[in-house]
């Protein structure tokens, strides 16, 4: 069994992390949606601003990053922005690994739910979250912030009619 350790990230971190998600992207090459893999990443400024926040936490194999999480804002709910785990270190835990203590963290910190979008229709997404508690949210309980995540979403040229919002209640 591979062993790991999670902890906040570094600014040291800041350059693996788009080759890290540009990997576990490559998933989505045998689906419907292979549209995500147009390179596009988290931008530096963005992974700069969410480490100084103290909004990611890595995964680490060794001294090596090996995957990452990272949480936002969507209004007055705690967002999970991206989970991305190398291919070579998946189905070790390491991806569950990272959302459980995200939960923890979030449970302690006194939030009252962790929302996120996701695809209805690939076999690791919706189903892993509704694993973890997290339950889809019906389009007429969307929040504003819902709607506005899902029309610039829209815009960007990803498909609504497989993903999904959903919400765990942590309170």
């Amino acid at each position: 069994m591979t062993s790991f350790i999670l902890r906040p990230a570094r600014a040291e971190d800041i350059p693996v992390l788009g080759a890290i998600e540009r990997a576990a992207d490559e998933r989505f090459r045998e689906t419907a949606h292979a549209s995500f893999l147009d390179g596009e990443t988290i931008p530096l400024d963005v992974a700069k601003r969410a480490v100084e926040a103290g909004r990611i936490t890595v995964a680490e194999v060794d001294g090596e990053v090996v995957g990452w999480l990272l949480v936002t804002r969507l209004g007055a709910e705690l967002c999970l922005g991206q989970v991305s785990v190398l291919p070579s270190h998946g189905r070790l835990g390491i991806g569950t690994a990272l959302l459980r203590d995200s939960i923890a963290r979030a449970r302690a910190a006194g939030e009252r739910t962790l929302v996120l979008n996701t695809q209805s229709d690939v076999a690791w997404n919706m189903p892993w979250y509704a694993r973890h508690g997290f339950v889809v949210v019906p389009p007429e309980e969307w929040s504003p912030e819902m709607r506005v995540v899902t029309e610039a979403q829209r815009e960007h040229g990803i498909d609504w009619h497989s993903r999904v919002h959903m919400r765990l209640v942590l309170a």
